[in-house]
């Protein structure tokens, strides 16, 4: 793995845990406060953009297709999940060749 995939690997899964404790957070202080929880999901949904985009520059780094992988973890956070554990176990395709950082 080079440093460039390492760092988009990295940062695409601190912005998937902030996006879930961002969740965690603010929805009891939202029903404490008396707001509607709708708010929750598009902060969290917000948040995994960064990790959409962190896993679609992941997964161009691997030779694979980054639409094919951010477009889809762009949906969720449970869908980006999914799609960080199965380049992390995919791997780079065989005889791809990964630019130098």
């Amino acid at each position: 793995m080079t440093a460039a995939s390492v760092h988009h690997s990295r940062l695409a899964l601190v912005f998937l845990i902030g996006a879930i404790v961002a969740a965690l957070i603010a929805m009891p202080l939202l029903r404490a406060v008396g707001f509607v929880q709708w708010p929750v999901f598009v902060i969290a949904w917000l948040i995994n953009l960064g990790a959409a985009w962190h896993l679609g520059q992941w997964a161009r780094q691997q030779g694979r297709s980054p639409w094919a992988f951010g477009l889809p973890a762009a949906l969720g956070t449970v869908a980006s999940i999914v799609i960080y554990v199965l380049l992390a176990v995919l791997g780079p395709k065989a005889g791809s060749q990964s630019p130098a950082a």
